[in-house]
């Protein structure tokens, strides 16, 4: 004996279940403090050099309107940005911690590694995986790969002196 189990129409959309409110509260709570911090250090690096400054602004701005834009709207697609977003700034802290920012007047100048920099960094990291959880499954599971594979290059990278 054969059960039939319906089908959906053709074309028709599965709902994707809404991320936990908690996961998107904490998301947006992160981003928030990480532009408050990079919005509180514009002065310092505007002194330094206007783009340092400048970068500083734009990442503040940035991640102060993600925040409300993930609570109205946790979509995955708003989740990729904010993870592009974050990884790139991120990706900046790591370069101009080992290596020194590529421009500018400190340029190939490591800078010293803070606690306020470095919590941030976390806060981010972690706004990155919580972004991550909001992604529908196969993305998540792309996503995770990729960052993974990334890691795993540039610490092989790295361990083998091809990276600063």
């Amino acid at each position: 004996m054969q059960i039939a189990l319906p089908r959906p129409a053709t074309g028709a959309r599965i709902a994707a279940a809404a991320p936990p409110r908690t996961t998107v509260a904490v998301a947006a709570a992160l981003s928030l403090g990480a532009a408050w911090v990079h919005l509180a250090y514009v002065g310092p690096h505007l002194r330094q050099w206007w783009a340092y400054g400048a970068f500083f602004l734009a990442t503040g701005i940035g991640q102060a309107l993600f925040a409300p834009l993930i609570l109205r709207w946790p979509r995955p697609s708003l989740a990729v940005v904010g993870i592009a977003g974050n990884i790139a700034i991120v990706a900046m802290y790591v370069l101009s911690r080992t290596n020194g920012a590529p421009l500018g007047p400190h340029a190939n100048v490591p800078e010293r590694v803070g606690g306020v920099d470095l919590a941030t960094a976390g806060a981010e990291v972690v706004l990155i995986g919580l972004l991550v959880t909001i992604l529908r499954p196969r993305t998540r599971q792309i996503v995770a790969n990729v960052l993974t594979a990334a890691g795993a290059i540039i610490w092989a990278l790295r361990l083998t002196g091809h990276l600063p």
